[in-house]
């Protein structure tokens, strides 16, 4: 596998999004086929869930009949991934369109304190460039980003704080109200991030209910348990940095975790994840049926993703911010009825939710995009268009590692520890049970991939790169354009 240059992403990137026939510059507000009005677009996002935390993703020890119902009638991406797997800062990725380290939000804390954003980026959060197409545009639930991102700073006409049971009701009745323009709405639900509890339910103690979770999980036979994870063992060869970096948090301790959580430990905490997913899927199914009882449904693009997702039980962890995939890899779905065809699985694209959500966005609003964005529209690949060529890697990171997931391989470089490289088969280890770093046969593997990772820092502005790349040979084709 060769690295990819500078000017061979961009013309991907390019190709991906003129594949789509998006109408750069138009502001007439209709798109280009049949002289229609442009779609509402109704965004829907939860907090830490990851991709097999669906039925129709295969899990059978929980029932998601509207994400299973949404699948059905879109497509479904099955390699999506969280440009950063904290809150703030991949929530800052979507929101602009820009990862989220170079603009400062490399963990929670440091997110929250941005003081300002690059005057392009600002211009062209989410909410802005929604409100600036014409659209009439609503956020409701959980925000967790900087003040220049919250919802009265960005671009929004109307903020609903609640981001529980009463998110669906405010949502629809923003989108049924009569009006002359399509409606852009955000609806960022908490759950299931309240398995960040269940720690706390083990001690007997509560926070939103989970709790009764708790008691009610501990009380069941064994056997109505989820099972643990085929990749429930430490892998082999688990680089330092994984355990080093694990949190003490009080509410989620999760060093303290792997080293006392036994077996029905961990299959409790299964399974309160598993009841708060399908609460978080019945609060979407009411917003869902509400606006196909409006007769909505026809015209909306329906774009449903999570911020991040959470380790459950897999190798012994729980929660995020670890480059493992049930933590960096999250659930995709785009439905837009007779557009978008139905009962779709793919399962070869990579996607950056963090990079492709705000051109996706662009492209169905009928808007240019910022010239400053790397990511690529989503809409060609949903809609079943050729589309020429695609990304061969994508990118995570955060404060504490940098990530590149190519068609096959996943390579992970760290700052902390020992800096000891991680590289996995993600063919034949998907469950990333081996790290292959250290293996001789994978070398020249390794190499191609510390390639990937300086090319990438050099196009996407690394400033902290030195702290993750490695030296490496640089071919022709990673050279700088003329």
């Amino acid at each position: 596998m060769n690295g990819i240059s500078r000017r061979a992403f961009i013309n991907q990137s390019a190709m991906g999004f003129l594949a789509a026939g998006s109408l750069l510059g138009r502001t007439n507000g209709f798109a280009e086929t049949g002289g229609r009005r442009k779609p509402n677009i109704l965004f829907i996002m939860t907090d830490q869930q990851h991709a097999g935390m669906m039925s129709c993703a295969g899990n059978k020890w929980l029932e998601t009949p509207a994400l299973d119902g949404l699948a059905r009638e879109g497509v479904r991406f099955t390699k999506a991934y969280s440009p950063n797997p904290y809150c703030v800062p991949s929530r800052t990725s979507m929101a602009t369109g820009v990862m989220s380290c170079r603009i400062g939000a490399d963990n929670n804390a440091l997110g929250m304190k941005i003081k300002s954003l690059p005057p392009e980026v600002n211009a062209n959060s989410m909410g802005k460039v929604m409100k600036r197409a014409g659209y009439d545009t609503f956020y409701g639930g959980k925000v967790h980003m900087c003040k220049s991102l919250t919802p009265r700073n960005s671009g929004y006409d109307e903020y609903f704080k609640d981001e529980r049971n009463k998110l669906p009701a405010a949502c629809l009745k923003f989108i049924k109200r009569k009006r002359d323009k399509p409606f852009f709405v955000v609806a960022s639900f908490i759950n299931p991030h309240d398995i960040c509890f269940a720690h706390f339910g083990r001690q007997g103690k509560d926070r939103h209910g989970v709790l009764k979770l708790y008691k009610k999980a501990a009380s069941l036979p064994l056997e109505e348990l989820p099972p643990l994870p085929d990749n429930y063992a430490i892998p082999e060869n688990e680089p330092a940095a994984i355990e080093a970096a694990l949190s003490f948090q009080k509410y989620t301790p999760t060093k303290a975790m792997r080293k006392e959580y036994g077996d029905k430990d961990w299959r409790i905490n299964r399974w309160i994840y598993n009841r708060l997913t399908e609460k978080v899927d019945k609060n979407i199914g009411t917003l869902l049926a509400g606006l196909k009882a409006a007769g909505l449904e026809e015209n909306t693009v329906i774009i449903f993703t999570s911020d991040h997702g959470n380790m459950a039980g897999n190798h012994r962890l729980t929660s995020k911010c670890i480059p493992y995939e049930e933590s960096v890899g999250v659930p995709l779905i785009l439905k837009y009825k007779g557009n978008i065809p139905s009962n779709k699985t793919d399962s070869t694209h990579l996607i950056s939710i963090g990079l492709d959500i705000l051109p996706t966005l662009c492209d169905y609003a009928g808007v240019k995009k910022p010239e400053h964005l790397l990511g690529v529209s989503l809409r060609p690949l949903a809609e079943g268009k050729r589309v020429e060529s695609w990304r061969s890697y994508v990118a995570s990171e955060n404060d504490w590692f940098r990530m590149i997931r190519s068609r096959k391989y996943k390579y992970c470089a760290f700052s902390i520890a020992d800096r000891k490289e991680l590289l996995v088969d993600m063919e034949n280890d998907p469950g990333e049970m081996r790290n292959l770093a250290d293996d001789p046969k994978f070398k020249k593997v390794l190499i191609e991939h510390r390639k990937l990772l300086a090319d990438w820092s050099k196009l996407s502005g690394d400033k902290d790169a030195s702290k993750y790349v490695r030296a490496v040979r640089r071919s022709p084709n990673l050279r700088r354009r003329s």
